[in-house]
């Protein structure tokens, strides 16, 4: 039963790559320029684990799910076309964490998605519906949800370089993933509307915060133009937080509503370390 399990999660994965492929191409073609398949590719899962596993299961679901992670983070990168593989902690939730992977393709990615070390991390933690197969451990509340992104532009350090902060814990640098959801009604007029408020606010916020700022990537997604990411990597949370209320911030807000589906979806993040603790999180390796 799990080598057939696995088998048909496999085909699903490659299957969802393909539509995303088949998209990304028809949007390029259509209103506006559309993300580029050319790489390099983001992927970016929200990881939600359930805190506490069930009185019949003698598991713990946030320990069991983390170690699958790491191991898993580890395994990839020596696939072909690994560039970068992060884990942060969400800060109004422990148990939930952004995944970013980079690879330098689309081919790359979907290479590395049909490896067996990928397969076998969903497999460990993905539920399965009732009654679970012989077993069966554990682990996520709600299915894996990952998008694939492509870069539009950069300010500062690279996201995928290794001299960015990597602290880990309390005494992490913060790590902000902003989901963006453009109108289509509105950038169908004009394409470009969208994505160039995001790059003049990114090259803005560089520029007042040298010191502070130390990397900040504008993305959008594969299989929804409209649809893009910008994270920002900041020193302290104080500091991102004074920059919210500066002039720049509050201007770009202003311009940019409008413009949206729904408002922006900002998420404060801490680099998370290979030992999780249950109600703290992820934590340096003891």
């Amino acid at each position: 039963m799990r080598t057939s399990l696995r088998r048909t999660l496999m085909l699903a994965l490659v299957s969802s790559i393909v539509s995303v492929t088949a998209y990304a191409d028809e949007a390029s073609n259509g209103w506006g320029h559309g993300p580029s398949l050319r790489g390099p590719i983001f992927d970016i899962t929200h990881f939600d684990v359930i805190p506490l596993a069930p009185p019949q299961v003698a598991v713990d679901f946030e320990q069991t799910a983390y170690t699958a992670l790491f191991k898993y983070r580890d395994a990839s990168r020596t696939d072909q076309g690994f560039e970068s593989f992060r884990v942060v902690n969400w800060l109004l939730a422990s148990n939930h964490s952004q995944i970013v992977d980079v690879w330098s393709s689309l081919e790359a990615f979907e290479q590395h998605l049909a490896q067996p070390h990928s397969v076998d991390f969903r497999f460990t933690v993905q539920v399965q519906p009732p009654p679970p197969p012989p077993g069966f451990n554990c682990c996520i509340g709600s299915p894996i949800d990952d998008r694939q992104y492509s870069l539009v532009r950069s300010f500062g350090t690279p996201w995928t370089s290794n001299d960015l902060p990597s602290t880990v814990g309390s005494g992490s640098a913060l790590f902000v993933v902003t989901y963006v959801d453009f109108l289509q009604e509105v950038l169908e007029e004009n394409p470009d509307a969208g994505q160039n408020k995001l790059v003049q606010y990114g090259a803005a916020s560089s520029k007042a915060n040298t010191d502070h700022l130390l990397s900040y990537t504008v993305l959008q997604q594969l299989d929804r133009p409209n649809r893009y990411v910008f994270l920002e990597v900041w020193d302290t949370q104080e500091n991102y937080t004074a920059w919210q209320s500066n002039a720049v911030t509050t201007s770009f807000v202003t311009q940019t509503t409008p413009l949206l589906g729904s408002p922006f979806d900002h998420r404060l993040n801490i680099l998370c370390g290979e030992a999780y603790v249950d109600g703290v999180g992820c934590v340096e390796t003891p």
